[in-house]
């Protein structure tokens, strides 16, 4: 039986290489010798220099307790006979040199000594040693300094040595090496094509060419296998991957229903708490009462967006529409709608000021609002009664053309601790993690702040000296040179205004308490106002009369408030505005795309949907 490289097991193989490769232990031997002699030349060197030093140091004990130096300059002057010594001196007690060799200025001699012991830099070796006397008096100090050239010169012969020999070996280990190695490495690189093969085209059918019985085939055998299983763990895979899209589309309808069931019933909240603050005969405490509901519904689909917006940005699908704004503008509405009302009732004393001269951004106003919204409430909500809140903008340089602008809000509250710092930003946190928080709320302002703001290519951080010495909150964002783009300035108008012509309304919605809440508030705005329950009694009412405008809510019992959007848009343009608990991005763009001109979720704000429908009335 013939031999076979193919059949001898590897550790065999290895052998053979290794002792076919064995010139490239020269190198390192080489440079062992080497580092050997360097080590072994600087320690006798060193020591030569110790004996040299106390010697010549003995010889002029005398001159140095004389005051000789003329002696002392002869002691040094039986120096030249040591050729690696280049320079040398000695000092008197007081550190001043009191002989030196060679006696000429062109020697560099330490001007004062150095500590004990010597010292390699460079190409030489500095050595101070003292000068006693028998009784253990110090007279004085010994500078000797030697050269090292020859260690060097000796070390490059080494080198090239090692060079040449190193060079012959790898040339030869190269040419033995070539002539061997496909032995192992062809079926090496037959099991990598077939790896590639298997990851370029996800194809598990591929196998590996076994070529010998030795541990290679072996590893073929396994790698084989392998993809026979992985082949099955794939079918496994592709299952649990359709019914994971299958669990994650019914928690995205999931939330979208419970967004939807949970904000229609605050709707005709909104909408009732309207109409009666608009009524002047309200006692001052009625009034009071009446902003309390509006602000707690407001809060409760305040939380209903976050949770929302934090589903959103976990999803990477938080978008923004952007345009150039004046930031400065939105922080002072932010500041008299969400702010000012809460700091008088708490006794707040609020600050503002702004030095920018540069406040436009690239930015979504409403999403910026919303981070103003939530600072503005949090510095409100831990600052106790009688505290401050003190809010600067100002301009900084930036690495930009244009400079950043800054938005410092800072109050006098509760603080953050050290240990809740580094995670304030984070979803569901409070600063605090027990259940029994003071302050309410479910911790995801300050998370979705962040995204926003960081999905505005802008930054924000919080500071604090610790608890009970208040917050700093500070965004910063990029300027732009841009112009903002203004609306078409149509005021709020009041309830009572008639500087529009009235119009024909068609009111769509199935849930009783909104349609007779905003039926009452459109016509106290002095609108025409027919309503329908159901798409098909839309269309019934549509084709009795025309409308100049539709107000739908999308999810109807026959239908969807799209199809009645399109069948009313058929013979006769009419501008609609859509009123749904559902406000995810899809839904916004189903409707503009359906033919509305706008899409509120619900709860709606009656003086932006007011604004809306006066902006069809001044058309």
């Amino acid at each position: 039986m013939g031999f076979s490289l193919r059949n001898t097991p590897i550790k065999r193989k290895l052998t053979l290489f290794i002792l076919l490769t064995t010139s490239f232990a020269l190198i390192f031997m080489g440079s062992v010798l080497i580092t050997y002699e360097v080590v072994t030349f600087r320690r006798s060197l060193a020591a030569n220099m110790t004996v040299l030093a106390r010697i010549v140091g003995s010889n002029t004990t005398a001159a140095l307790a004389f005051e000789d130096p003329k002696n002392a300059t002869e002691v040094l002057g039986a120096l030249a006979a040591e050729r690696q010594i280049t320079a040398a001196a000695i000092y008197d007690d007081r550190g001043e040199i009191f002989a030196r060799f060679p006696n000429d200025a062109v020697a560099n001699i330490p001007p004062g000594p150095g500590p004990e012991g010597y010292v390699f830099h460079g190409a030489y070796l500095d050595m101070f040693h003292s000068i006693s006397q028998q009784e253990g008096g110090q007279l004085g100090t010994i500078f000797l300094r030697a050269d090292l050239s020859a260690m060097y010169s000796r070390i490059a012969v080494y080198a090239g040595l090692l060079l040449f020999v190193g060079v012959c070996s790898s040339l030869g280990a190269l040419m033995l090496a070539s002539a061997l190695q496909r032995t192992v490495s062809e079926p090496i690189l037959d099991l990598a094509k077939v790896a590639q093969a298997v990851s370029e085209r996800q194809d598990y059918s591929v196998r590996g060419t076994k070529y010998g019985e030795d541990e290679i085939g072996k590893l073929t055998d396994a790698f084989n296998q392998m993809l026979i299983r992985i082949g099955q763990t794939t079918e496994d895979l592709s299952a649990a991957k359709e019914a994971a899209e299958g669990a994650n589309k019914a928690k995205d309808d999931f939330l979208a229903v419970l967004s939807h069931e949970l904000r229609t019933p605050l709707t005709p909240v909104l909408t009732t708490v309207a109409m009666m603050k608009d009524d002047e005969a309200n006692r001052p405490e009625k009034m009071r009462d009446l902003e309390v509901i509006q602000r707690n519904v407001e809060v409760e689909a305040r939380l209903i967006d976050d949770l929302l917006d934090v589903t959103s940005i976990t999803r990477g699908k938080l978008e923004l529409r952007r345009e150039p704004v004046d930031v400065g503008s939105l922080l002072e509405d932010a500041m008299q709608n969400y702010c000012m009302r809460t700091a008088a009732e708490r006794n707040l004393r609020v600050t503002f000021n702004s030095t920018a001269t540069e406040q436009r951004v690239l930015a979504d106003s409403a999403r910026i609002t919303q981070v103003f919204w939530n600072l503005l409430q949090n510095a409100c909500k831990f600052t106790p009664a009688g505290g401050t809140i003190d809010i600067r903008v100002w301009n900084e340089v930036s690495r930009h053309s244009m400079p950043d602008l800054l938005v410092q809000i800072r109050d006098s509250g509760i603080g953050i601790t050290y240990e809740a710092m580094p995670r304030i930003f984070e979803a569901f946190e409070q600063g605090e993690r027990s259940r029994g928080r003071s302050f309410g709320g479910l911790g995801l302002g300050l998370a979705i702040s962040k995204a926003i703001i960081e999905l505005h290519g802008g930054t924000i951080r919080a500071t604090s000296e610790g608890e009970g010495k208040g917050a700093t909150m500070t965004i910063c964002l990029p300027t732009t040179r841009s112009a903002p783009l203004h609306l078409d300035g149509i005021p709020v108008p009041s309830l009572h205004s008639r500087r529009a012509r009235s119009l024909r309304v068609l009111l769509v919605e199935d849930h009783a308490d909104t349609a007779e809440q905003l039926t009452r508030l459109l016509k106290r705005a002095g609108h025409d106002v027919i309503c329908a329950a159901t798409v098909k009694e839309a269309l019934d009412r549509a084709e009795s009369r025309v409308f100049d405008l539709l107000i739908s809510d999308l999810g109807l019992p026959d239908g969807s408030g799209y199809d009645l959007m399109r069948d009313l848009a058929r013979p006769k343009r009419i501008p609609g505005i859509a009123l749904s608990g559902f406000g995810m991005k899809e839904d916004v763009q189903n409707s503009i795309a359906a033919g509305f001109i706008r899409h509120f979720t619900k709860p709606v704000n009656w003086h932006e949907l007011q604004t809306e429908i006066l902006k069809v009335a001044l058309a």
